[in-house]
């Protein structure tokens, strides 16, 4: 039956369904209480900052250069009579390997007539020494003949007191003495000169034994071998070529040790200095040297090459560079890795190369810091809650920025509360309803260099 709103039958009906609907919606509204408008703000997740042991580090980047790099160049002249067949760049050769050989014909004739002269000259200086000695009998023999002749002439002039000789004899006697005196005077005068002589003689061997010291280390520098185990770079010369004193032969690098001149912004890196462990002192630092000082702060050093993270490697802080870049203003650290091509796996760990782009991180000791992730990290602000939960901004810029955080060391923040939620707008001071993380904050400690 559909209802018929034209019928006039049906007008009080309607009338009376609708007042019906008045009252009970104004019973409805006479039960139900009024409540205030409240602003409890923008609704925030929050962890609580806690300090916990980090090792500080900052982080550079640099290149591969070898430690030594040696430039071999011909210490004589002559022909080369032998290369060794792999001598060829990018080779890899122990300690003491002979690599080229030049033509010492000349320097054995030079060493076989030094050796001559050194003959000669010891002959001599022999000759002279035993006249020395014959030299000091004949001074002997001298004296005593001397004596004699006085005793012989103090004898015959008592004689001629009582007239048993003539003056005659007594004469003879003393021309004796005066013959004796005479050549103990010229043995004397031979014992002066014979020192000076037998110096000079000295000198004349010490002459040949250097000649012939020369012509050996000559001969000796026909045979050129490499002093270290190294990699060739360059090789400058070839089989029966003719080579002047000076003309350079090869290159050369040392593979037990490579080093890695690595830049640091200079804010970074003075903010870094400040976990040292006691300032530099010039004169122990010169005394020790900078290795043994940055040994003294406990400072660590690994690198990694660019592209290939979990290639890492244990370095050792050498020094400091001596200048500021010109160009970046950045500041130079050099730090060394030994025996990189010990262990070499070439999925893992390659060889060091000379050219390799680096990463080079500095640790400091262990210390105590507040560490603010940096995703919660807005420009330069981080978001707190204070104790009547309202918001507060903190300032990054006096923090040591690490990978993944902000280290502070300010112990009013232990306990703050730190903002994880992505608010907008952001108004210090503004209201906040706080939520509890559910996840404690993790801070990753850094990594042990392999």
């Amino acid at each position: 039956m559909r209802w018929n709103f034209s019928a006039r039958r049906n007008l009080p009906i309607a009338v009376a369904i609708g007042v019906l609907l008045v009252v009970i919606i104004v019973k409805l509204n006479a039960s139900m209480q009024h409540q205030p408008a409240t602003d409890d703000g923008q609704v925030a997740h929050y962890q609580l900052l806690h300090q916990r042991a980090i090792k500080p580090e900052i982080v550079g980047f640099g290149r591969i250069e070898p430690n030594i790099q040696f430039n071999s160049i011909a210490e004589v002249s002559g022909k080369v009579t032998y290369v060794h067949p792999a001598l060829k760049k990018g080779e890899l050769f122990e300690k003491g390997s002979l690599l080229i050989s030049i033509d010492d014909s000349d320097y054995q004739l030079q060493l076989a007539k030094a050796n001559a002269n050194l003959a000669a000259a010891e002959v001599e200086l022999a000759a002279k020494k035993t006249a020395q000695l014959n030299n000091a009998l004949d001074i002997k023999l001298s004296r005593n003949k001397l004596k004699i002749a006085q005793s012989e002439y103090e004898r015959l002039a008592s004689l001629l007191q009582q007239k048993s000789i003539s003056q005659n004899e007594l004469d003879r006697a003393q021309q004796q003495v005066l013959l004796q005196q005479q050549d103990l005077q010229r043995n004397e005068n031979t014992k002066s000169l014979l020192p000076l002589e037998i110096k000079a003689l000295q000198a004349g061997v010490n002459k040949a034994l250097a000649d012939v010291k020369q012509a050996e280390l000559a001969i000796g520098r026909t045979q050129v071998r490499l002093p270290f185990t190294g990699r060739i770079h360059k090789v400058n010369i070839e089989q029966s070529q003719w080579v002047t004193m000076g003309m350079p032969l090869f290159s050369a690098s040392d593979v037990a040790q490579v080093q890695i001149n690595a830049q640091f912004t200079f804010d970074g890196f003075h903010q870094f200095t400040g976990f040292f462990q006691r300032p530099p002192n010039i004169n122990a630092v010169s005394a020790h040297g900078m290795a043994a000082y940055f040994a003294e702060q406990g400072l660590q050093a690994q690198v990694e090459l660019l592209g290939h993270e979990g290639m890492r490697w244990q370095a050792k802080i050498a020094r400091m560079s001596d200048e500021i870049d010109p160009q970046s203003q950045t500041v130079g650290v050099v730090v060394t890795i030994d025996d990189s091509y010990k262990n070499i796996t070439l999925a893992n760990k390659p060889p060091l190369l000379a050219g390799m782009r680096a990463k080079v991180t500095l640790l400091a000791a262990e210390q105590n810091f507040i560490a603010v992730p940096r995703a919660v990290v807005k420009g330069r602000y981080a978001l707190l809650a204070d104790a009547q939960n309202t918001l507060q901004k903190l300032d990054t810029r006096s923090a040591l920025k690490q990978q993944n955080y902000f280290l502070f060391q300010d112990e009013n923040l232990v306990g703050a509360k730190l903002i994880t939620t992505d608010l907008f707008p952001v108004i210090a001071g503004s209201k906040l309803q706080l939520v509890p993380e559910n996840t404690a904050l993790a801070v990753t400690s850094v990594k042990e260099p392999q």
